[in-house]
């Protein structure tokens, strides 16, 4: 089911550098005041200088989940960066945060513009649907991608 809120055109150039430029650490969206957008909420810079560890790299994450509100929904987009035993990893992950608290109308509108924006955001492989700050555990995620390796 499609919502028929249309994702604003910064949204994806804020995307295209995010994944070109690598300046930015990360991206929170959410809906325009008259919800007929989604656009760029909040942004993170990457301070984090390109040969610094995954842990140095990482320490962003912190700051994205600080930027998801309590009560409302938003979209998040962010670089991961961990270790295998073949070498380094980053991928861009896709957060869909819909908070247990959030208004019913509001998850709702999360869940139906989700693959819209998806499907906008060309390049994007890993999805995570989270209700609670638990389900945006760092450790578990980066745990359960170096076991997929």
């Amino acid at each position: 089911m499609a919502s028929g809120v249309k994702v604003d055109n910064t949204v994806i150039e804020k995307f295209h550098d995010f994944k070109i430029k690598k300046n930015t650490g990360y991206l929170v969206l959410g809906f325009s005041d008259d919800i007929s957008k989604i656009v760029v909420i909040n942004e993170g810079v990457n301070k984090v200088p390109p040969n610094a560890s995954a842990t140095e790299k990482n320490q962003k994450w912190a700051e994205m989940l600080d930027a998801l509100p309590a009560n409302d929904v938003r979209y998040a987009i962010i670089d991961i960066f961990y270790d295998t035993k073949e070498g380094s990893r980053t991928e861009i992950f896709f957060i869909a945060w819909a908070p247990d608290t959030a208004a019913i109308k509001r998850k709702m509108l999360c869940a139906s513009s989700k693959d819209a924006l998806k499907n906008a955001l060309q390049g994007i492989r890993n999805h995570i649907q989270a209700t609670c700050k638990a389900d945006l555990d760092l450790d578990a995620i980066i745990s359960e991608k170096v076991k997929s390796k």
